[in-house]
């Protein structure tokens, strides 16, 4: 395990919900960070940040818009003279099914895949620039979701743990949905992206990981449901739904575990954090699409 303190970091869509969860771990291991966010509130989160010791800078921005994305990386940059880590975050989940009209799908993708995977590779690309400048490795974590990795999928390489639901121990649980078409396609699009760049960045000391995650309690988590924040206290049946969702607190130390690792731990990873199973960091599943030979990361 290798320490982070001193590090600098940025995560996209920080201002709550599992993105804030990720910016206050990294701020209590010592980590610089960077924040941005399309709501008001990450213009408070900075603040509380810096109250862990830390240096903290944030930005009301657009992931998806390339200025703000050129805004934030340079901010960075001049705030902490570098950037080590970058948690891609920023998300966006909405309904769109095959039969909807050509108005409604056009506008949909540029809210859609322009967020969830438009805006990690123009983060991404901006941000690798930066890392190979410095010759010091780095850490890309992409957040994709848990409708393309899931319990039981891929058959062959799911570590079917003693600790995973019962229901799935002879089975695979569904993934994906007739009624999240663009979201799916952009998420499974970061495969591609992660796939591609843990390929070429290995030699170079910086890992590309995937964090699959389901259900969690988050902003986009609640206004998917429906359910407000301090709802569950006086609705039953909103509790219990608050209830089966994951915490962003253990999502975040997954991912503080998993930057730990430092540049000899696992890249072109995707890890599986879906409901009923352990949120912690698993063991590394082998490489599907990427031959072991062919990531060289650095120690």
């Amino acid at each position: 395990m290798v320490s982070l303190e001193g590090r600098s970091a940025i995560v996209t869509g920080a201002a709550v919900g599992i993105g804030n969860a990720y910016a206050r771990a990294l701020a209590q291991e010592g980590v610089n960070v960077a924040v941005c966010d399309i709501l008001p509130e990450i213009t408070a989160l900075p603040a509380k940040l810096e109250a862990e010791g830390v240096q903290a800078v944030g930005w009301v921005a657009d992931v998806s818009a390339a200025l703000d994305v050129r805004a934030v990386v340079d901010g960075t940059i001049e705030a902490f003279g570098g950037i080590d880590i970058l948690i891609n975050n920023a998300g966006k989940a909405a309904i769109s099914v095959a039969g909807d009209d050509l108005d409604k799908t056009l506008n949909d993708y540029e809210e859609i895949v322009g967020t969830n995977l438009k805006g990690e590779f123009l983060f991404g690309r901006a941000v690798i620039t930066q890392m190979l400048a410095q010759g010091r490795g780095g850490e890309i974590v992409n957040v994709a979701t848990d409708h393309g990795v899931t319990c039981g999928v891929p058959n062959e390489l799911c570590p079917k743990l003693p600790t995973c639901p019962p229901a799935w121990a002879t089975t695979r649980r569904p993934v994906a949905g007739g009624g999240m078409d663009l979201y799916d396609a952009a998420k499974w699009g970061l495969h591609g992206l992660a796939y591609s760049w843990a390929k070429a960045l290995s030699p170079h000391g910086i890992r590309v990981n995937t964090m699959c995650m389901g259900a969690t309690d988050s902003h986009m988590q609640r206004s998917w449901n429906g359910i407000a924040v301090g709802q569950e206290d006086t609705d039953p049946e909103a509790k219990r739904e608050v209830d089966t969702w994951m915490r962003a607190e253990d999502s975040a130390q997954v991912v503080i575990d998993l930057l730990k690792e430092g540049p000899a731990g696992r890249t072109a990873s995707f890890h599986n954090l879906c409901l009923g199973r352990p949120p912690e960091l698993e063991p590394a599943p082998p490489n599907r699409y990427v031959y072991e030979g062919e990531l060289q990361a650095r120690a």
